[in-house]
């Protein structure tokens, strides 16, 4: 499994909708409503899954699963 397909299960799940809702450039604004609590356990679920730091706030400004990618990528390795 690539690392934008992981990304995409992880937050999926945490959204609890369809893996397949999430194009990895869509908006993930258009699919779910985000408030800091999702936010905050979309960047908890990504530092289980891939043993890094995420800061929930980084997301605030993050539109797809792609530029999440870009970001787990640069988060720092615990």
């Amino acid at each position: 499994m690539s690392s934008l397909e992981k990304i995409r299960s992880v937050v999926a799940d945490v959204l609890r909708v369809p893996v397949e809702d999430l194009a990895p450039d869509a908006a993930l604004g258009a699919i779910a409503t985000l408030d800091s609590l999702s936010l905050a356990e979309i960047a908890s679920a990504l530092d289980d899954a891939f043993g890094i730091r995420l800061p929930s706030e980084d997301l605030a400004t993050t539109l797809s699963i792609r530029e999440l990618a870009g970001l787990v990528e640069r988060a720092p390795r615990r």
